[in-house]
């Protein structure tokens, strides 16, 4: 499957929330027009889209994490129930890494269940449980 990722929209809200309804996780816009997670106070660092011609497959988001944090984080991906499996949060994760080369990113919403997963992007749980792309 070829995947176009790109950063979401205004435009895009309706269908990336009718995705995210089934876990409570919705974008909505700040009053000057920036996508964020719904209830989040930060500015986002990304919010990007995955699709494969007309159908959205999934989304991931990071709120803003300061530079002297030293690191961004991924505060969730969701994939569209047909398109799990099938690479969209892979093509997400390493999107997300290229556009932050050498930057520190970590895993803020995993579940332990998907440590295979993470593993496999070069990613390890931190002593102090989460997980990083950092050694």
């Amino acid at each position: 499957m070829n995947f176009h990722i790109r950063s979401v929209t205004l435009s895009d809200l309706p269908v990336v929330n009718a995705i995210g309804e089934e876990k409570g996780w919705v974008l909505d816009a700040t009053p000057k027009g920036v996508v964020r997670l719904a209830g989040e106070q930060r500015e986002p660092n990304f919010a990007y889209l995955c699709t494969t011609g007309d159908a959205v497959l999934g989304w991931a988001y990071g709120a803003y994490r300061s530079p002297e944090d030293g690191y961004i984080a991924i505060d969730r991906i969701i994939v569209a129930p047909p398109y799990r499996r099938r690479g969209v949060a892979r093509a997400l994760v390493e999107h997300v890494l290229l556009n932050f080369p050498g930057v520190e990113v970590l895993m803020s919403a995993w579940e332990p269940e998907l440590t295979p997963f993470y593993a496999s992007l070069g990613f390890h749980e931190a002593d102090d449980g989460t997980m990083t792309n950092q050694p």
